[in-house]
Order: C-alpha cells, then sequence, then structure tokens
C-alpha cells in the first residue's frame, strides 16, 4: 500500500510546479482529479509533459455558478486542494480557502504562486526566472561579465514550488489526520522557497566568504575540481572532487603530481590547476573517461543529455525511468503497485452528486468529462 492511498487532491489546473506537485502526490499513491479551464491555451503540447499524466481530467468552467456547484459538491471528498492563481482569483469565484472549509473543515488548501498571498507585489505577474531574480539566487548563476543565466525552470519552480506544495501536502494530512487540525492554508511562495534552498550561499556571503563574482566561488565553477570539462569528442565531464580524499584520488587518476594534493584550497593555485586539468581531459572522449574513473571515488561523471540518461546502467539497474519519464516513487518499497484509477462517474455517485444535476452541467456546456 503506498502512503497516499486513499487521499483524494483536487487540483486547479495551472502550469509547471502545480502539476508536478499532483503528479507527485498521484505517484505517492494519491487520487488526482485535475479541473481544467475550458478557454485555457495550453504552452506546450499535451503529450510533452509527463506531469500530466494518469490522473482523472475534467474540464469545467468556473465562470458559471453550476461550474462553482460542482467543484464544492466535490470537495466534499477531498482531501487536498492545489491551485495556482493570484491572489484573490479564487476568492473572487467563490472558491477561495473559506468558502471551500465551508464545505469541508478537513481539506488541506494549498496555494502555490510565485510571490506568496501578500506583500508589495503579490499581484505582479512572474516566471521563474523573476522568482529567481527577486531571491537573490539568479545573481549567482552564469559566468562572470554575462548576464546571469536562468537555471531552465528548475530551481524556482520545481525546486521550490513543486517541493513545498508536496511538503505542505502530506504535513497537512498528517495534521488533519493525527492532530484533528481544521481549515489548514499553506501560502507556498517560490521566490521565498528559492531564497531557502540557497540558505547555504547567504551564510557564506554574511561571514565573508562568497564573491560576488560569478565563477571565483567553490561552488559555482571557481573551483577546478568543482566543474566541467570539455572532452576529447566535444562532450564533456562534470568533476566534483571537493573533499581532500576524493581530490587525493582524482589527482593520482589523473596521473598528477602528488603535491598537488596539499595545495587543493590555495586559490592562488586555482587557475594553473583548471589549466593542467583542461588539458589533461582534452585527451580523451568522455566515455574513455568514464571507463578510467567508473568505481572510484574521484567523483567523475559523463554529462549526459536526456536520451543518454535513459540508457545509463545505473539508471536502468534501479529503473529511474518508467515508460522513458523519470518516476518519483524509486524511494518506496512498493513502487511497482498500481493504485486503480477511479472514473470521475464512481466519484460522483459516491459523492451523492445528483444525476440530473450532472447531466444539466453536461448538456449546458459546464461540464465536459474528459
Amino acid at each position: 500500500m503506498k502512503p497516499l492511498e486513499g487521499v483524494r487532491v483536487l487540483e486547479i489546473a495551472s502550469i509547471g510546479p502545480g502539476p508536478l506537485a499532483a503528479n507527485t502526490f498521484l505517484e505517492l499513491g494519491a487520487e488526482v482529479i485535475r479541473v481544467n479551464n475550458p478557454k485555457a491555451v495550453d504552452l506546450l503540447p499535451t503529450n510533452a509533459d509527463p506531469s500530466l499524466e494518469n490522473r482523472i481530467n475534467i474540464t469545467v468552467d468556473l465562470k458559471s455558478k453550476d461550474g462553482i456547484k460542482l467543484v464544492k459538491e466535490l470537495i466534499k471528498g477531498v482531501d487536498i486542494l492545489l491551485e495556482g492563481n493570484r491572489p484573490g482569483v479564487m476568492e473572487k469565484i467563490g472558491l477561495g480557502p473559506e468558502d471551500i472549509h465551508r464545505v469541508n473543515k478537513k481539506t488541506v488548501y494549498i496555494r502555490l504562486t510565485g510571490w506568496g498571498q501578500e506583500g508589495e507585489i503579490a499581484n505582479d505577474a512572474g516566471h521563474d526566472i523573476n522568482y529567481l531574480a527577486l531571491s537573490g539566487v539568479l545573481s549567482l548563476l552564469g559566468k562572470d561579465g554575462s548576464p546571469p543565466t536562468a537555471p531552465i525552470n528548475l530551481v524556482a519552480d520545481y525546486g521550490s514550488g513543486t517541493m513545498f506544495a508536496v511538503i505542505s501536502g502530506l504535513l497537512g494530512i498528517y495534521e488533519v489526520r493525527n492532530n484533528n487540525k481544521e481549515s489548514i492554508v499553506y501560502d507556498v511562495a517560490m521566490f521565498e522557497g528559492a531564497s531557502f534552498l540557497a540558505s547555504l550561499m547567504f551564510g557564506l556571503n554574511d561571514v565573508g566568504l562568497w564573491n560576488e563574482k560569478r565563477g571565483t566561488n567553490l561552488l559555482d565553477g571557481g573551483a577546478p575540481f568543482y566543474r566541467c570539462y570539455e572532452t576529447k569528442d566535444n562532450k564533456y565531464v562534470a568533476v566534483g572532487a571537493l573533499e581532500n580524499k576524493f581530490f587525493k584520488e582524482l589527482v593520482s587518476k589523473l596521473n598528477l603530481p602528488k603535491d598537488m594534493v596539499n595545495e587543493q584550497m590555495n586559490l592562488d593555485k586555482w587557475s594553473e590547476f583548471e589549466r593542467v586539468f583542461s588539458e589533461i581531459f582534452i585527451m580523451k572522449s568522455r566515455d574513455e573517461w568514464s571507463e578510467v574513473f567508473k568505481n572510484t571515488d574521484s567523483c567523475v561523471t559523463p554529462v549526459l543529455n536526456l536520451d543518454e540518461a535513459r540508457k545509463h546502467p545505473h539508471a536502468i539497474s534501479r529503473g529511474s525511468f518508467l515508460n522513458n519519464f523519470p518516476r518519483s516513487d524509486n524511494m518506496l518499497k512498493e513502487k511497482n503497485n498500481k493504485v486503480t484509477k477511479k472514473s470521475i462517474q464512481s466519484i460522483f455517485t459516491e459523492l451523492e452528486i445528483s444525476k440530473d444535476f450532472i447531466q444539466q452541467v453536461e448538456k449546458n456546456g459546464t461540464l465536459l468529462i474528459n
């Protein structure tokens, strides 16, 4: 049995971190109903995002009274509501936290936004790059002398938004079931989560151990033993030999002088070390270096593209990908147990929602069962 079996999640359709959070709940055993907007314009092909798979999909006009009534009927059997609209939108249509908790006080209400529900710019539009910019994190990324580089949308959207939304859901379910809490609302702000992920950098900065000049620090590519190097075939290897014992093995595997080991943290030597490593790594192909460092403690790995990552022997041995997509339930002993997917009709019946009402909202276009 998966840990969230018996938990039902209502996902008000959004993009990015919301769907991935809902998908994580799903892979942990929850049942997910996604309420789609009939007028939404998809930014990506629907088959391009694996986080949108396997849930129950319905399309509901949330600007109609019947649409709001239908969602409230569903809320009677919902444990977690997940939404990502700007502050005030859900209240305006009659589905804010107070509206939901009048129907079901046990529903955990998760609000996932970039700026949070309150604050000077809470209602401003934004995306991952904007949240990173205001969090301070974006200033750390990229090469000195060039504009900061956005790390796709992995940090604020997924590392922050998805992670803290999932934690909120798990914590909320625990509070409801173990402490009998009611009317729980979580305000997940992605820019705050991104700052939290950079706690170490804030700390290093405060004690004078972080240089604002990008590419000169221990963890941003400044250290010659923590960066990527080009190989003979125009590919790359990643070197992460931070600890001295790992650096010692790196030096040994590269047949370099042993006295380099004692100079690892001598910043005056870093430029020279980088030059030496660059000259050596360019002499072999990426896969040749992979064989040299295989099953060692040198902390050297090949930089794989997405297709190669799926085929790597370690990923295959762990079953890290399912149907070619990454899976999030690999930490579970019961990862192969499938949760039976219900039909939305069976949920309507379970919640005793009138058949006449369902027929009415289908007929007038308020509800579309996908």
